[in-house]
């Protein structure tokens, strides 16, 4: 029995770089890919599938019913990707959002799509390390990580932090990848290795462990659910998004000149998520959490 799947598996400064590199290069084929949400995506039970993109819209609507979060509320989006869920609680609960990332096409991509949906005015996008930002203490009503937690090297770290920027009495929220427990077999430590190493993650934890966390930081009200059987649909639309460009030679040398040989190890990496949801290696787990008044 090992845990070593259950730290992180890169250097701070190595795991920053790579994430830069790995975001800008291939922020095209992800929008590609996944759509404006690069998320995963929420089916409910007994409902007629909506397609991936509503799913992945739905999703979000469960995050906000999750937390919930209150219409014009200031909030955080730490590690806000393109911008699409910023946007979104902009356009349809009238937040004022900061969405912040480490990656400079993010950026641009998040600019141009508040612009587009004419919410510039409640969104802004900075280059900041969610780890270590530059806001004053009780900036915000609410702080919203949507699939970066995954990303942060220290995790209590990363929750200190956005409990200090969060106003006393506000909300916490967070969906994340999770381990199933701490008891992995080698293969299975093997596995999620690999998915570190091809999505550029720093390592992930089971949900009992962020709620542990939550909890050792002085949060209040701290809820979690598993939404493993809601989201595993993802990776099976993902895997047949992929299985077409990588049948294709022409499509994967043009990759290949355009993005370099890394490509082949992030197309590959799509079945391996399909396999650790498949295995119950990986779960799917969300949190919420307030800071005391």
């Amino acid at each position: 029995m090992t845990t070593s799947a259950l730290q992180p598996r890169w250097s701070t400064p190595d795991l920053t770089a790579a994430i830069k590199d790995h975001y800008d290069g291939l922020i095209d084929l992800y929008e590609d890919l996944w759509g404006e949400h690069i998320h995963h995506g929420y089916w409910a039970e007994g409902e007629p599938d909506p397609g991936r993109h509503a799913a992945q819209v739905r999703l979000v609507e469960e995050l906000i019913a999750f937390g919930p979060v209150p219409a014009g509320a200031r909030v955080l989006d730490a590690g806000c990707g393109i911008g699409a869920s910023a946007v979104h609680l902009a356009g349809r609960l009238g937040c004022t959002v900061d969405g912040i990332t480490i990656s400079a096409e993010q950026i641009t991509r998040a600019e141009a799509k508040a612009a587009e949906a004419d919410v510039t005015d409640r969104t802004s996008f900075r280059l900041v390390d969610a780890m270590h930002t530059d806001y004053p203490d009780d900036t915000f009503d609410l702080v919203w990580a949507l699939e970066s937690c995954e990303l942060m090297p220290d995790k209590k770290a990363f929750l200190a932090e956005c409990r200090r920027v969060l106003k006393p009495g506000g909300t916490l929220l967070v969906a994340t990848w999770c381990a199933r427990d701490e008891r992995l077999a080698p293969d299975e430590t093997r596995l999620l290795q690999r998915i570190y190493r091809d999505f550029v993650v720093s390592h992930v934890l089971p949900l009992d462990a962020y709620r542990a966390l939550a909890e050792e930081l002085g949060l209040t009200d701290v809820r979690t659910a598993d939404w493993s059987p809601r989201v595993w649909d993802t990776w099976k639309l993902s895997t047949d998004i992929v299985k077409p460009v990588v049948r294709d030679p022409s499509v994967i040398w043009r990759l290949v000149r355009a993005k370099g040989m890394d490509i082949f190890r992030f197309l590959n990496s799509v079945p391996l998520m399909k396999q650790a949801y498949e295995r119950d290696v990986m779960r799917y787990g969300v949190l919420r959490a307030t800071k005391p008044s």
